[in-house]
């Protein structure tokens, strides 16, 4: 079984931070921790289950973006299997209307 890279955008980093942020928040610090090693885990994992989780019926770039929950968010992403790469989009609470939200970006920003 062939090993991906993962890859983040900006906005998948953003929006982590904020979802992180807010379990601060309201449940403290040490189960805002437990959620990023947890969600960290949980991408690495796409590095080996990567066509495990469903497509949507979005494409970027002309790749389908696949969902992966992960309560009490959803990670979208796609697979660029010329680069054994799996891009993290987004990483959305499950409440939001994430359809939209996928269908309003046209691009994604990367660090460098």
């Amino acid at each position: 079984m062939q090993e991906y890279k993962i890859i983040l955008t900006w906005e998948a980093i953003y929006d982590v931070t904020d979802i992180a942020d807010y379990i601060e928040e309201e449940f403290g610090q040490q189960r805002a921790d437990r959620f990023q090693s947890d969600l960290k885990e949980q991408m690495q994992n796409l590095g080996q289950f990567s066509t495990a989780f469903p497509r949507t019926q979005i494409l970027y770039r002309g790749y389908s973006i696949h969902k992966r929950a992960f309560p009490p968010s959803i990670i979208f992403y796609i697979i660029m299997e010329e680069t054994k790469e799996i891009h993290i989009l987004r990483v959305l609470r499950h409440e939001r209307d994430w359809e939209n939200i996928l269908l309003q970006r046209s691009t994604y920003t990367y660090p460098e």
